[in-house]
């Protein structure tokens, strides 16, 4: 499985917000979409990080982006700052 690391800076007043699309929308259609959610945090009061993994990355995050019920939302509004990487797992 090809797991992503998601680390977010939240926009200053959007914690609630942001964590309701997430929790209500983005979580749902990643699940959808054949992801798993892995985990997820808030590491500081602005600071959120979290982990999605599926087989077949690649093809599953252009399908999750296509999406109907993902182009209703985005979640870009809520974020200042954006840091992706891919991990290797070690245990």
């Amino acid at each position: 499985m090809t797991v992503q690391m998601r680390r977010y800076r939240i926009k200053e007043g959007t914690r609630e917000a942001f964590q309701k699309v997430f929790l209500e929308v983005i979580v749902p259609l990643r699940q959808a979409t054949g992801f798993q959610v892995l985990g997820a945090y808030w590491t500081g009061e602005r600071e959120f990080l979290w982990f999605v993994g599926h087989e077949n990355f690649q093809e599953a995050e252009k399908a999750y982006y296509q999406h109907p019920e993902r182009q209703k939302v985005d979640p870009r509004q809520f974020l200042e700052e954006i840091e992706t990487h891919f991990v290797e797992r070690v245990i």
